[in-house]
């Protein structure tokens, strides 16, 4: 493979790197607004719960709450349901990213040998021709 095309298509890897690095950090934003908005309706449970038990509430009253707290149930779990599948594209980006590292770290490995090999022939080359060129200085003495 050429030197060139080795360097362009690491270059083209670790864009796909960071792009999956962006892709990971907006996905746990996410996942950070959600794990929040859990914890909100987790408070506002609570909160209706407590009124429940504190205070004699009219029917009415009761009955209001009561649907809102089964509202509230719902939108958790909604929440929840929403925050498994972040998770789960979360998993998916984080396996893509590693795979992505492997074969960037694959590539710098494989680019480091094949230049390796080209300075060695390179060398190699060299030595040849200055090998020749003391024959030919030894020729024209003799």
């Amino acid at each position: 493979m050429d030197k060139k095309r080795i360097d362009r298509i690491i270059e083209i890897k670790e864009k796909l790197k960071q792009d999956k690095e962006r892709e990971i950090e907006e996905t746990m934003s996410k996942m950070s607004g959600v794990c929040d908005e859990i914890l909100c309706v987790d408070n506002d449970i609570e909160k209706n719960y407590e009124k429940i038990s504190a205070d004699p509430l009219r029917g009415n009253d009761f009955a209001v709450i009561k649907d809102y707290l089964e509202y509230l149930d719902v939108t958790r779990v909604t929440l929840i349901c929403e925050k498994e599948s972040i998770q789960e594209n979360l998993d998916i980006f984080k396996q893509e990213f590693f795979e992505l590292a492997r074969e960037l770290k694959m590539l710098c490995t494989l680019k480091e040998r094949i230049f390796r090999v080209l300075k060695k022939s390179e060398n190699r080359r060299e030595q040849k021709l200055l090998d020749e060129l003391a024959l030919r200085i030894e020729d024209k003495k003799l």
